[in-house]
């Protein structure tokens, strides 16, 4: 009976030998084969066992002999999580490697997790699931073009300030090729400065889409994207800091005023499309600034103007995009430029009290811009907002698209009539 006793538990002790003889690097390999694969279901048990003999990621984490491997099971789970559609495990999983530390040394997994999880939290489109660490000239993006055709294209829509299609092409690059390099190769001997994780950052920038923003700025910031050079790395750090304020500004706010990113930003593209002369899509977006803002003063004023309606009398197609681009530059807060274009169509739309509550807006910026010592701009600000209530006493600036200060002072020259 012992005899039998003892030949028991040996030969349940010889199990457990057996079990605990599977190593954490072969759980770890056979998931990373089975998401090659496709298979996330399948991948998530294998990257659980693993965690279980082996919880702390690592680069360069040696299995046996002198073999390593990049030792990621947590961002692996999210990447699993993300294609399965579970938003919450694969934030929480993202965020466990995060909090590691370990995989913002190396460049290909750490910049594949920054934008999935920008994806999860509604920053930013769909990346690919895995990056090359070192992508041939050649990657093609979704739609089949090399990355850096769609890297030079992004870079020619922010040099011409659309930032809608700046930040589509950059985006399809990132897809093929996520890795900064100051010298990166396109085609036989030719190379090109890839730097987009920095231009993504400048698009939302000049959006005034602050936590996007500072998410692909620090994105740049942490890979050394353009510390040697000089202007770049100056800008950058520029507007690190100012986005980062806005943000936090923003994160204080009300519901309410929040609200307000989003009309200005449905504006925006609006504008853009008009000045395209997308007047159908234009419309569209303006309506929909309606629905959110019934009384939006800059979405009617445009939608007055649309070509096929009874449109302002006496007003060209050259005035019309003068005046649009001219109200897309003030949204912007280039005041100087809205100036400029403003008073050049003043002569044909003098009769329209939107124009003047525009410029009135645009003088009122410069005023503010040079330190409130320039009375001649608060004048000429007060002088436009008198004539718009002139033309039309009902006229108001929409308070979710102006700030404040300027709001008082539209107030202050109704008084004053």
């Amino acid at each position: 009976m012992t005899v039998c006793c003892l030949l028991i538990v040996c030969s349940l002790l010889w199990g457990q030998a057996c079990q605990a003889q599977t190593p954490w690097y072969v759980h770890y390999e056979k998931a990373l084969n089975a998401q090659e694969e496709n298979d996330w279901t399948g991948s998530i048990p294998l990257l659980q066992e693993a965690l279980r003999e082996k919880n702390v990621e690592a680069a360069k984490s040696r299995t046996y002999g002198l073999r390593f491997v990049n030792y990621f099971p947590y961002f692996h789970l999210g990447v699993a999580y993300y294609h399965l559609h579970d938003k919450y495990r694969a934030l929480a999983s993202f965020d466990s490697s995060l909090a590691q530390g370990h995989i913002q040394g190396t460049p290909g997994e750490f910049a594949t997790l920054q934008a999935l999880k920008s994806e999860l939290l509604g920053l930013s489109p769909a990346y690919v699931a895995s990056t090359p660490e070192e992508p041939t000239p050649m990657s093609a993006t979704a739609g089949g073009l090399p990355w850096y055709v769609s890297y030079e294209t992004g870079v020619a829509y922010l040099e011409s300030g659309d930032w809608v299609n700046a930040i589509e092409n950059l985006k399809l690059a990132l897809t093929a090729n996520a890795i900064p390099r100051l010298y990166a190769r396109t085609y036989g001997m030719w190379f090109v400065t890839y730097i987009p994780y920095y231009y993504l950052g400048t698009a939302y920038y000049n959006q005034g889409l602050w936590d996007v923003a500072v998410n692909f700025l620090e994105t740049s910031e942490r890979f050394g994207e353009v510390k040697n050079l000089e202007s770049e790395s100056a800008q950058l750090k520029t507007m690190l800091i100012e986005a980062r304020k806005r943000s936090a500004e923003g994160n204080a706010r009300t519901p309410s005023d929040q609200g307000k990113d989003l009309v200005n930003a449905q504006i925006a593209e609006a504008v853009r499309l008009y000045n395209l002369q997308e007047y159908g899509q234009a419309e569209s977006k303006f309506r929909a600034v309606l629905r959110l803002d019934p009384y939006n003063t800059v979405a009617k004023s445009y939608l007055s103007r649309m070509p096929d309606r009874a449109g302002v009398p006496g007003a060209d197609d050259a005035a019309r995009k003068d005046f649009s681009s001219g109200v897309f530059q003030l949204l912007r807060g280039r005041h100087e430029e809205a100036i400029r274009l403003l008073t050049g169509v003043a002569p044909i739309l003098d009769h329209d009290a939107s124009l003047h509550g525009y410029l009135g807006v645009a003088y009122f910026l410069r005023y503010r811009a040079g330190g409130k010592k320039n009375t001649g701009a608060l004048k000429s600000a007060q002088q436009e907002f008198k004539n718009a209530l002139s033309l039309d006493p009902s006229y108001e600036l929409d308070s979710a698209v102006f700030s404040r200060d300027v709001l008082n002072a539209f107030q202050n020259a109704r008084k004053s009539r």
